[in-house]
């Protein structure tokens, strides 16, 4: 007895459990800020023909998760009153240099002086670049840290194809040659005081997860009856 029903059923189990660890991973992320959704996108397998005299009768293998793509929707605006909070609008990125020295991109914007070098850093400690990739030195007047400065100089960056970003953790993202290179954006807006939420929407991912705990289970349910019938059909020989 043929094994391609076992297999296309297989197929489906490993593809919605990836499916299943996105959606967890989204619903995991519901409070950090600035966190970008993802999806998980599924293709066909290829298809054969069983008997070669009938060409228009053809079988698929299965399903796969093809690939992952991020959700870029603009997450709601909390108020924070915070004057070290910033929320970068639209396709707006926040520019970071890790203590490493790697530049990586951001759209969590709550940050704080480091009291040792007066730098501005982010949760990670890295250092909040200007719109020329500098780190930012904060300025004081009387003794305070000059707020109004500092929100000039924290830089804004765009990308072509902001999709094409490389996710690295730590809410971090990372330029590729897909994503193309960055480009300081003073146009885009910025908001003082406030950060932008998580735009994962549990609402939707609870659907989600209901969809593919169904697929998962029937899938489940059509590996265990081709095992019986392919035993029952042993069981004649």
């Amino acid at each position: 007895m043929g094994r391609i029903g076992y297999h296309t059923a297989s197929s489906a189990v490993i593809a919605y459990q990836l499916g299943l660890d996105v959606t967890a991973n989204n619903i995991a992320n519901v409070n950090t800020n600035g966190f970008k959704a993802s999806r998980a996108d599924f293709a066909d397998l290829i298809y054969t023909e069983r008997n070669n005299r009938n060409e228009e009768t053809q079988y698929g293998h299965g399903v796969k998760v093809d690939k992952t793509n991020m959700l870029y929707e603009q997450g709601i605006l909390k108020h924070t009153e915070r004057k070290l909070d910033f929320a970068a609008l639209d396709d707006g990125f926040f520019g970071v240099r890790t203590l490493g020295g790697d530049m990586m991109y951001t759209k969590d914007g709550a940050f704080y002086i480091n009291v040792t070098d007066n730098t501005l850093r982010d949760s990670n400690g890295s250092y909040v670049l200007d719109y020329s990739g500098n780190e930012i030195t904060v300025p004081y007047i009387d003794g305070l840290p000059d707020y109004d400065a500092i929100r000039e100089a924290v830089g804004i960056f765009t990308f072509q194809n902001p999709y094409g970003l490389d996710q690295q953790g730590r809410n971090y993202l990372e330029a590729t040659e897909s994503s193309g290179e960055a480009a300081a954006a003073p146009q885009i807006k910025k908001k003082q005081g406030y950060v932008e939420a998580s735009s994962t929407n549990i609402a939707n991912e609870m659907t989600q997860v209901i969809e593919y705990q169904r697929a998962f289970q029937l899938n489940t349910k059509m590996i265990q009856l081709h095992n019986e019938l392919e035993e029952k059909i042993n069981s004649l020989r």
